[in-house]
């Protein structure tokens, strides 16, 4: 988890264990719900929740699995558009355009 970075304020070990339990917990929900999600995602949704004030641990764990889940379902929904996209796409007008010889 990655929980600590150069750049970051120093936690306590009482802060750390709770993100780590906040971690571990929102992890479980999301594997026994067949949920995809990406690990740090989920520790910087904890970290950033934690820091804005909260402190009920079954809230942070669930916003931040539900916030892990939906970047990880748009990053692979992106990828996978431009994984198969070949080029700008042309749709057809809705409206038949007629032939104006003197345009």
């Amino acid at each position: 988890m990655p929980f600590f970075s150069e750049a970051s304020r120093i936690y306590n070990p009482i802060e750390v264990n709770f993100m780590r339990s906040c971690f571990s917990q929102a992890a479980i929900m999301l594997e026994e719900s067949d949920q995809d999600y990406s690990a740090a995602d989920l520790a910087s949704y904890i970290i950033m929740l934690y820091q804005s004030g909260l402190r009920d641990q079954s809230y942070i764990c669930e916003i931040a699995a539900r916030l892990a889940h939906q970047r990880f379902e748009r990053r692979y929904a992106i990828e996978l558009y431009t994984a198969n996209n070949n080029g700008p796409k042309r749709t057809a007008r809705a409206q038949p355009v007629e032939y104006d010889p003197l345009a």
